[in-house]
């Protein structure tokens, strides 16, 4: 068989798989499964809980995330704000230090997330951690969602549900078709046996399950959960505690915002190299199918372009056709934002952008360009 045919069918079978069989498949296993939802009236002692909330210049953030923390319906006497300001020059902690209910931590040079959330738990007093960021509104309610799921048997951690509204643009508009793809996927992993990775926004775990982040952790909403993993327990997601907020409508800072996630995956691989031993990952194929082949793409959608050139035949100049209209449709999108109103043409932009990102993020992880101390994005 012509070698050629083979990588073709191999790469767009990879792309197919990642995108659209694995997602039928996890679809199929979690039917198998009952889903853990637990009722929060059936929580009879509510344990205590900190919210920690990081937070760099965010004050134009701090009044409205305060007011909806105190409208978190939760018992009074068992809830702490703990905010901790890294390096914030923009009066965010003569603010926060005027709060009557508010713990603040305030740094004065900038260290970076991880040795803010390591300070703020190491600090905490509650039996359970909530870990939210400043500019995220939550849903009153969705505190006792994911406390009555965490207490369930075997539960290490619970992840909420980001909400994306309304977007202005239609660019915006596919950024959240995508994350709400992302969302139906985890919540068919959830009921398989649990999320890789939570919603950095929201998500609750025991303190004592908490185990210090390195310095230069870059995504601390993955190294987290994976080390509750790590230990047999299960991470789920609950659909029924929400937390809102705005699609990105700028592609330049979802661009930076995406590349440093993915590039925090790279480092969360290395880091975590257990995760590719089938033996001890319980979600190994979940990990493989949905972080692992998600970086593969780029490379799978470059080879079935350039193989397909070198075979003939009528089905394989329409496909190479195709991927050529396809990839115009995109660079003229990148480069017109007037086309991107086209929903179409904003879809292939999105969905172009993403797999760039995956190509620098790697490109950075190689490279050793990690900058721990996060932007505002």
């Amino acid at each position: 068989m012509d070698p050629a045919i083979i990588v073709f069918w191999f790469s767009v079978g990879f792309v197919v798989y990642t995108y659209f069989v694995y997602p039928i498949l996890i679809f199929a296993i979690a039917r198998t499964r009952r889903e853990v939802i637990a009722d929060p009236v059936s929580v009879r002692d509510w344990p205590t809980v900190a919210v920690v909330v990081p937070v760099y210049n965010g004050r134009e953030h701090l009044e409205r995330k305060l007011r909806t923390l105190r409208g978190i319906q939760y018992p009074e006497d068992r809830i702490r704000f703990i905010f901790v300001s890294d390096g914030s020059t923009d009066g965010s902690d003569a603010w926060l230090s005027q709060q009557p209910d508010v713990e603040a931590l305030c740094f004065h040079e900038r260290q970076g997330k991880p040795n803010a959330l390591n300070a703020a738990v190491g600090n905490a007093q509650g039996e359970i951690i909530l870990f939210t960021d400043v500019r995220q509104e939550i849903d009153p309610p969705a505190l006792r969602f994911l406390v009555a799921s965490l207490l369930q048997p075997g539960i290490g951690a619970v992840s909420g549900e980001l909400v994306l509204r309304d977007a202005l643009t239609g660019e915006g508009h596919n950024i959240g078709l995508y994350w709400r793809y992302e969302k139906w996927i985890r919540r068919q992993e959830s009921r398989a046996f649990a999320t890789i990775g939570v919603t950095g926004a929201l998500y609750v775990l025991r303190r004592k399950d908490y185990e210090p982040l390195p310095a230069d952790t870059l995504l601390d909403d993955f190294e987290v959960p994976a080390r509750v993993l790590r230990h047999g327990q299960r991470v789920l997601f609950d659909p029924r505690a929400h937390v809102f907020d705005s699609p990105q409508e700028d592609s330049r800072r979802e661009r930076i915002r995406k590349v440093r996630t993915l590039t925090g995956n790279f480092q969360a691989f290395a880091r975590n190299v257990w995760l590719f031993h089938p033996l001890r990952n319980p979600v190994f194929l979940q990990f493989l199918s949905h972080k692992v082949f998600r970086l593969l793409v780029p490379y799978a959608m470059v080879s079935a372009y350039l193989s397909n050139w070198w075979l003939d035949g009528l089905l394989y100049q329409l496909m190479a056709l195709a991927q050529t209209l396809f990839y115009i449709g995109g660079v003229a999108g990148m480069s017109l934002p007037s086309l991107r109103k086209h929903r179409l043409v904003s879809f292939v932009v999105v969905f172009l952008e993403l797999n760039w990102a995956a190509v620098l993020a790697l490109q950075n992880y190689l490279m050793g360009r990690i900058e721990v101390r996060w932007e505002k994005t």
